[in-house]
């Protein structure tokens, strides 16, 4: 069955559809040994010769879904060059596997790995506002005004930075703050609470949807249920 380009990349799991809209216009992408750079173009994964980057692109293996408490220390990439470990290592290797969004080095908590594109997709991008709940300690206390800063968001080097909520839930000298927001920017937790004056310590992602970390320490993972895919792929996310 012929599809666009773009979705079959996106299905075999080597890159998002946006990702992938680029690279088509990058020439990195040829079928029946053609450079394709139209958009809207189309292929049969059964039966042409879809090459991308110069690697043939084969049908996904069984869908695989899994949920990871990822370390501290650990990458969030398929490889790395300095030879650190990466989510990769800490779940079985399966074919076409690859981490949905990043958590950086010093932040710890749940992140997906799914050899399923669209589901990647459904997950990752802002427009199905699958919400990531963080729980940050900050330096000091935030009053109400600057938690409405938070809310309202912040212009960070040119970028609008906000959280969907934001509250207190401890306190002392410091706090820690549960942050929820949709809409994944890199470092924007870190940058958005550095920006109103709260610089973060520890950052800890405690859920993503209906997901959370209970049953799970760092380190380890589990599959999905065929409930929960379903759940986070049909927009019903929300907690």
């Amino acid at each position: 069955m012929q599809e666009r380009l773009q979705k079959i990349l996106s299905r075999v799991g080597v890159a998002s559809r946006r990702a992938a809209e680029r690279a088509i216009l990058e020439g990195r992408v040829q079928v029946n040994g053609k450079l394709v750079t139209e958009m809207g173009s189309k292929a049969d994964l059964q039966t042409d010769d879809i090459r991308f980057d110069g690697k043939r692109l084969r049908p996904p293996a069984s869908p695989a879904y899994f949920l990871l408490y990822k370390p501290k220390g650990v990458v969030s990439t398929r490889h790395d060059p300095e030879g650190r470990m990466t989510v990769m290592d800490l779940v079985p290797r399966t074919a076409g596997l690859f981490p949905v969004g990043r958590l950086d080095l010093t932040t710890e908590g749940l992140i997906l790995l799914t050899n399923d594109g669209a589901f990647a997709e459904r997950v990752a991008h802002p427009r199905y506002e699958v919400p990531r709940v963080y729980h940050a300690k900050v330096r000091g206390v935030p009053d109400e005004r600057t938690l409405q800063r938070i809310r309202g968001g912040v212009r960070v080097e040119g970028e609008q930075l906000a959280a969907d909520r934001v509250r207190v839930i401890e306190r002392d000298k410091h706090a820690w703050l549960e942050v929820v927001l949709h809409e994944g920017k890199q470092h924007g937790v870190k940058r958005l609470l550095e920006a109103v004056g709260h610089p973060v310590s520890k950052l800890k992602r405690v859920a993503i949807g209906t997901l959370t970390t209970r049953g799970l320490k760092p380190g380890a993972f589990r599959a999905l249920t065929p409930q929960e895919v379903r759940r986070l792929a049909s927009g019903r996310a929300r907690p």
